[in-house]
């Protein structure tokens, strides 16, 4: 018996019969040939969700292009006023630096006018407490150390101080301290 009998005992003489048993087969999944596989539902739904997604993945491109256009505007106003802000800053921390320099000359000038009034009223034998000598000692310490820091020319106050301490330790030296009562 050949093949083509065999065929045709089994009724598949015609092709259309033929074609339609190995799609039948095939859509099943029995292969045919090792390593080479038919799937036709898995192609056709391959297909169709190809076909189907593309409008859909256009639509997604199109609103994640129209997002980030978006985004880009909403970075560009962002940074404008971020820049606002930081000139804004710039020129208030510019007042700050001038407030603090002209509040720093201010207290120098002070202290500068306390040690020379204190000073001269040591001059003037006007007697003083052990606490003011300190306190004033204190002062003059902490305007000398400014004026070191700050590389700045001392000048008048500098005999001012000596002058104060001069008084302190004849003070110390004779015992001379004014003495507040209810101090004693």
């Amino acid at each position: 018996m050949s093949f083509n009998d065999l065929l045709s005992a089994l009724g598949l003489d015609d092709p259309k019969t033929v074609w339609g048993w190995i799609l039948f087969l095939s859509s099943i999944g029995i292969e045919f040939i090792p390593k080479f596989h038919i799937k036709p539902w898995s192609l056709l739904i391959k297909w169709i969700g190809g076909n189907f997604n593309a409008k859909l993945d256009k639509k997604i491109a199109t609103q994640i292009d129209d997002l980030k256009q978006e985004m880009i505007k909403k970075d560009t106003k962002l940074t404008e006023k971020v820049e606002e802000v930081n000139a804004k800053v710039e020129v208030v921390n510019s007042s700050l630096q001038d407030h603090i320099k002209e509040s720093e000359i201010k207290n120098l000038q002070d202290t500068r006018r306390d040690i020379q009034n204190f000073s001269n009223s040591c001059s003037n034998n006007v007697p003083h407490t052990k606490e003011e000598y300190d306190f004033y000692i204190h002062k003059c310490d902490e305007y000398e150390t400014y004026i070191a820091v700050n590389k700045i020319k001392n000048g008048v106050i500098e005999s001012a101080i000596r002058n104060i301490r001069h008084h302190y330790d004849k003070c110390i030296a004779e015992n001379s301290f004014l003495v507040e009562q209810g101090n004693e």
